[in-house]
């Protein structure tokens, strides 16, 4: 939401105006928590932060006061106390009507009142607490604060009469403390193991808990103003709003706002602008990449296997409580409506969990065969790859075995293994199949027909288009293309002393990128043509290693990620570098958009999921060049770490962006004369201008001005023998005679446009006269065109013809000289007066005209034979194999 601070935020304090955030060192300023507006160095870490009024009270690591005023334009430091090594600063609280004094909370358990005008210690407190002090609130009652210890307890003490008033005891540390101030005595209070405590004060007595609503620490408790709301946060990326309607005095949770409370893992677009992403935490959540509210949990993964791998004698394998990490995402948007559609593989699992994005909820069931349960050498297997048809029915799933197993999407039952050797079968045992339990399982329990597909594990699966073949990937190099129909190899592909890792499927074609590693250890990234089973191209400068891959939406591009924090764009037809993105943390799982729009990526130990914009689709002068093929970006030390995030009024030719020194060299460059060129404004501008009176006869209203009824009683009176009648025929003809006179007048006045073609006599005249009509607008320049006359319509043509010859702003000319020959074609067509001889007017118009048929001609020969040879080059690169 703001800009971005020089280092991690540790602190942070609101005035009615503005927002202090302290990080590292540094104090800054933030007006409505946007732009940085002042910073102040106080040369230490700061650890705290309290606002008085207009003074702000910081304390730094090392325990010492810094007192700020906020009030001038700029930060200024009015106090600073040196702390001291017996008095370490734990909490910090403003009591209620003490005129500049704040009560300082240390880790020893003790208390002190200071004066921060003075810098002097008022008073300090000989009780101790016994444990360090780890909040400190003023409560709803003068004179009592709430202290909050690091071994659970909470005191509410009478600072004036130096008194304990009550004790109440947590099972952990006491993290924050809040009072209703809404006539009711209750406080609520919160410790280190995400529990919620609620007291009443009345009858010192515990009213609740509530547990397991933050798997955190909850670091915030607030209470809005005279309401019975309340706002938790944790440092679990979660905040939620309680309100205490209920009869036992208890919350109830209104609206929850929460994120990954553990680094993200994996991130799928599933539509236009939604994204399904999975956490380390086991959540699997959705969001909407337009609308930061719009956000759903569809729900966790549940534990995964037993790391120690033992096997009790029922079956069944043993459970850790540890959530999974979801390793990939599959998704099928054909069946979406129907039944699940989202299939995510764990990291060390062979189950494999499903979801439904329509309703934002689990699957039903899980995907896992049975000889993962019935075998204990299967015991260390996991699922090592997954893909999803095309047409959303099948489900298939790669092990670490070297098993390929295939399951319906709708029932998650098993439907075929893919062997290497498939067992022959016999027309009559193919008449009479068995049932489904016992077609792989004999009586004493073992498989049948479950040969692996390949002596290593599965790597990479992919279905083409068609749902014809699926592409099997093993780690010792081999590319296995299996028919869906017969369930038998058709095409092999193999290369020795080459491993294959993980691989992408393009959206649009067939072709699929495959990570190879050599036995030097050296990575690179070669793309399958499935159709033809061959390798169509090869990009060995990926990095040392690929973290993660995908195309582009249109299938033009292909991107790879690697573990040096780098993403590097390759063109894949002129198999070209053509970008190179430099981020502070290496990514780990990147994903286009449907419409390739967006580009969304998660990062090493990040919980956020960045989104980023196609500057090709959104920048006017995107350059799209070729880079060496080694082409490293490089950061400035102090740039590291930062996100820059786009404002709509910021110009996106900065000095450091790599887009911006594009732009900056491509206006260096000199365009050949010889060359025509177009002016580069939008099609807005241009293109709807010989048809604008047609638009605007369209938009009318078709209906017209209704006349009013009552005539208004200030209208003009006659005298008649009745008495008198309103004026109304000769007021009406009045208006329109006036109006008449009106419309007349105006199209007598000669526009400024039109004096400045009279005056032109040089071609520079023309040429600057094209300039002033080139910045109107698309109706003050119809409405220019539309004013001229028969003398200034061959000039008018005439600065056409200068422009023409130039060979710029083609299509501008080519946009006023059709509007000037639609509307006045009478003046055209007419060259000669009553007495057939020509007027000087018509004679310079004919001979303009002609001239400008001449030049129009050869200009639109020069570009008609570029246009057929790039349309026959288009066309080739569409129809061939690449």
């Amino acid at each position: 939401m703001s800009d971005p601070l020089n280092d991690r935020v540790s602190a942070v304090a609101s005035s009615s105006s503005s927002v202090f955030a302290a990080a590292g060192t540094r104090i800054s300023v933030l007006p409505f928590c946007r732009e940085i507006t002042e910073t102040l160095d106080l040369g230490v870490p700061i650890a705290q932060l309290t606002l008085i009024g207009t003074q702000l009270i910081a304390i730094d690591s090392d325990s010492g006061i810094h007192v700020i005023e906020t009030t001038g334009e700029n930060l200024q430091k009015n106090l600073h106390l040196e702390g001291s090594d017996t008095f370490e600063i734990s909490a910090i609280c403003h009591p209620s009507t003490y005129l500049n004094k704040i009560v300082l909370g240390s880790a020893g358990g003790k208390l002190r009142i200071l004066n921060i005008r003075t810098g002097k210690v008022i008073h300090e407190f000989q009780r101790e607490f016994g444990a360090r002090i780890t909040h400190l609130e003023q409560t709803t009652a003068l004179d009592v604060l709430a202290v909050g210890l690091e071994n659970g307890e909470v005191f509410l003490f009478n600072v004036k009469m130096d008194k304990v008033l009550g004790v109440f005891r947590h099972d952990a540390k006491v993290t924050n403390i809040a009072f209703r101030d809404d006539g009711e005595s209750t406080m609520v209070t919160a410790d280190a193991n995400g529990t919620i405590a609620i007291w009443d004060l009345e009858k010192q007595e515990l009213l609740g808990k509530i547990t397991g609503i933050h798997s955190n620490e909850i670091n915030c408790l607030h209470f809005i103003s005279g309401e019975p709301i309340m706002l938790s946060s944790s440092l679990d990326n979660s905040i939620r709003l309680w309100i205490f309607d209920s009869a036992d005095g208890m919350p109830r949770e209104l609206i929850r706002l929460e994120g990954h409370s553990k680094p993200c893992a994996s991130a799928k677009f599933v539509s236009q602008n939604e994204i399904v992403t999975a956490g380390k935490d086991g959540s699997i959540r959705k969001y909407d990449v337009t609308s930061l509210t719009m956000r759903q949990k569809l729900g966790s993964v549940g534990p995964g296997k037993d790391k120690k791998g033992t096997v009790p004698s029922n079956g069944t394998t043993n459970i850790t409580t540890d959530v999974q990490n979801v390793a990939e995402i599959a998704f099928g948007w054909q069946r979406e409506a129907a039944w699940n559609n989202v299939f995510c593989r764990q990291v060390n699992d062979t189950k494999i969990t499903t979801w439904q994005t329509r309703n934002n909820t689990h699957g039903a069931f899980h995907l896992e065969h049975d000889r993962f349960k019935k075998k204990v050498d299967f015991i260390d297997a996991s699922a090592t790859a997954l893909a999803v048809s095309s047409c959303g029915n099948f489900v298939f799933i790669g092990y670490s075995t070297g098993h390929i197993d295939q399951f319906n999407a709708q029932s998650g039952r098993h439907v075929h293994s893919y062997t290497s050797a498939p067992p022959k079968s016999s027309k009559k045992n193919s008449k009479n199949r068995k049932s489904k339990s016992s077609s792989y399982i004999n009586s004493n329990g073992s498989l049948q027909n479950d040969a692996p597909a390949a002596d290593s594990p599965i790597t990479a699966l992919s279905v083409d288009q068609l749902n014809k073949e699926l592409m099997a990937v093993d780690k010792d190099g081999h590319i296995v293309f299996w028919s869906l129909a017969t369930k038998k190899p058709v095409a092999r592909m193999f290369k020795s002393g080459v491993q294959l890792g993980i691989s992408a499927q393009c959206p649009v074609n067939s072709l699929v990128g495959v990570v190879s590693i050599t036995e030097a250890g050296k990575e690179g990234v070669v793309l399958v043509d499935t159709i033809c089973h061959t390798v169509a191209r090869a990009f060995e400068h990926v990095g040392p290693k690929v973290n993660a891959l995908t195309f582009s939406s249109d299938g033009k591009w292909l991107l790879v990620a690697d573990n040096q924090s780098y993403i590097r764009v390759f063109d894949i037809v002129t198999s070209q570098l053509i970008d190179v993105l430099l981020f502070s943390k290496p990514c780990v799982s990147l994903s286009y958009n449907e419409t390739g729009q967006y580009l969304a990526t998660v990062h090493e130990g990040e919980r956020a999921i960045y989104t980023w914009a196609n500057k090709e689709m959104f920048a006017m002068d995107c350059v799209v060049r070729a880079l060496p093929p080694n082409y490293v970006p490089e950061w400035d030390a102090d740039d590291i770490g930062m996100i820059m995030i786009d404002s709509d009024d910021e110009d996106g030719d900065d000095n450091k962006s790599q887009l911006g020194k594009a732009l900056r060299e491509f206006k260096k460059v000199t365009i050949d004369e010889n060359l025509i060129s177009f002016s580069g404004l939008p099609s807005s501008r241009w293109a709807n201008l010989p048809d604008l009176a047609m638009i605007k006869e369209r938009n009318k209203p078709t209906e017209g001005v209704r006349k009013v009824k009552q005539a208004p009683f200030f209208l003009a009176a006659a005298a008649t023998l009745d008495g008198f009648e309103f004026e109304m025929d000769e007021m009406e003809g009045g208006k329109d005679q006036d109006s008449h006179i009106a419309k007349r007048e105006l199209l007598e006045l000669e526009s400024a446009f039109s004096k400045v073609l009279r005056s032109a006599n040089t071609k520079q005249d023309l040429l600057a006269a094209f300039d002033i009509l080139r910045q109107m607008n698309l109706s003050g320049i119809d409405f220019q065109i539309r004013s001229l006359n028969p003398k200034t319509l061959p000039i008018f043509f005439r600065m056409l013809l200068e422009v023409l010859k130039t060979k710029k702003n083609f299509e501008l000319v080519q946009s006023y000289a059709v509007t000037a020959l639609k509307t006045h074609r009478s003046i055209v067509w007419s060259t000669k007066n009553g007495n057939d001889v020509a007027s000087p007017e018509d004679e310079e118009l004919t001979e303009v005209l002609e001239e400008f048929y001449k030049y129009e001609k050869e200009n639109w020969n020069e570009l008609e034979d570029l246009f057929v040879e790039n349309m026959a080059v288009v066309q080739w690169i569409k129809n061939a194999l690449l």
